[in-house]
């Protein structure tokens, strides 16, 4: 346990967070959203076949895949939760200049798929570090205090990848050798936050964390839902970048107006919505919010496979933004609403390998319907699951109340 007070130690997590903010959001730049600058660079400068696409758009999630496993491995190194988390920024920066000297689309899709597996590992140590940093009031409006300080950050990155990239698909060895720099930086950022060792008999084996989905039945209901509405989602995030560049489908959009379109807009608008969506998620019924989200998402689908006019497509891609910031919150502090914060990180494990799960299958179930179906139609798909998501959510809200009061006197971690 860190000698830290409590109202210390999360000023001095909340500092360290602002910044490394910026560097946050020169990473998310080149994997935020649906990997546009990713895919644009495989469709366009590589040529990459169809499960090289499905591959790259899968990466994080098949990171997550590993992420019980990893945690539990890492937890036996007795090593602080945040020096862990800045070996694997470290890691992932080497392999991201790594694949800035590609030449090939093998090692490209190699070196940036491991990148990103190691990456992500973070996630479930970040979830219980706020968790146990902050109070219950404080989680939402802290984090998209610092959501918001990343998306101004990637937006400008994402303006200033989309006029290089428009000028020459060859600056993208650049931007990797910069996101590289923002790696190693934010792990300088993170490290310096105090913490205290992964502790391996709270986490368990994770396999045996995985028995949590049934035997809390609130946590299995919510993780069902949240599969539903991220096949729908998920296998939809890699199509809209195929939709505007394959010439097949008569858009015939530029490359700066692809990343315009696909990765500026969602992360303009994801940076206004952020403080008033970290708001909702502190007041708000779990089940409510992500109703709300839910209904934004499917309009964002149909707006944008809908229709060819490139303004249509920036509107259904304004809505995605909008709703993927609240999303984001939510995914990542949701399991605080309905777990212990000493299981905080054995719950998140778990999310995160069914986030795995739905993120590795469905790149490939969207391309393999697009091979087979108009991409409206595959976008009707998409509705569709997300429709029954939104019915499980709506009927969770009494359960997640009376959770919600019985974690409302839950002391702090200190």
């Amino acid at each position: 346990m860190t000698a830290l007070p409590t109202d210390e130690l999360a000023k001095r997590t909340y500092f360290w967070e602002r910044v490394r903010a910026p560097f946050t959001g020169v990473i998310e730049g080149l994997w935020q959203p649906g990997a546009s600058v990713l895919l644009l660079i495989a469709i366009r400068y590589f040529e990459a076949p169809l499960w090289v696409k499905s591959i790259l758009s899968a990466s994080g999630f098949i990171g997550f895949l590993l992420t019980p496993l990893v945690l539990s491995l890492l937890s036996r190194s007795h090593k602080d939760s945040t020096w862990l988390m800045a070996a694997l920024m470290r890691t992932s920066a080497f392999l991201l200049l790594a694949a800035s000297f590609s030449t090939g689309l093998l090692a490209f899709c190699a070196l940036t798929v491991l990148a990103h597996v190691i990456l992500v590992q973070h996630v479930p140590m970040y979830t219980a570090m706020y968790s146990s940093h902050f109070t219950t009031q404080q989680r939402g409006k802290r984090i998209s205090s610092v959501f918001l300080l990343s998306g101004v950050v990637s937006v400008l990155t994402s303006l200033m990848v989309s006029w290089a990239l428009g000028i020459d698909l060859e600056h993208f060895r650049i931007f990797f050798g910069i996101v590289a720099l923002a790696a190693f930086f934010s792990s300088v950022c993170i490290v310096r936050i105090p913490s205290e060792p992964l502790d391996h008999k709270q986490l368990g084996n994770p396999w045996h964390n995985i028995s949590l989905a049934w035997k809390d039945r609130l946590f299995g209901w919510i993780l069902s839902s949240w599969m539903l509405l991220g096949l729908g989602n998920l296998m939809t995030l890699p199509l809209r970048t195929e939709y505007m560049a394959d010439p097949r489908y008569g858009i015939e959009a530029s490359n700066s107006q692809i990343l315009l379109i696909t990765a500026t807009v969602p992360m303009i608008c994801k940076l206004l919505a952020t403080r008033i969506w970290g708001r909702l998620f502190d007041h708000w019924n779990l089940a409510h919010l992500r109703m709300l989200l839910n209904s934004m998402f499917m309009l964002s689908l149909l707006f944008f496979f809908c229709s060819k006019n490139l303004w249509l497509l920036g509107l259904g891609m304004a809505l995605l933004g909008t709703a993927m910031a609240g999303g984001r919150i939510a995914w990542s502090l949701w399991v605080t609403k309905i777990a212990p914060s000493e299981k905080s990180s054995a719950y998140m494990s778990v999310h995160m390998l069914c986030t795995g799960l739905r993120g590795s299958l469905a790149p490939f179930l969207g391309y393999l319907l697009l091979s087979r179906f108009a991409p409206v139609q595959v976008a009707y798909a998409g509705v569709a699951f997300i429709v029954v998501s939104t019915l499980m959510f709506m009927l969770s809200i009494r359960h997640l109340e009376l959770r919600g009061k019985e974690l409302q006197a839950q002391p702090i971690a200190s």
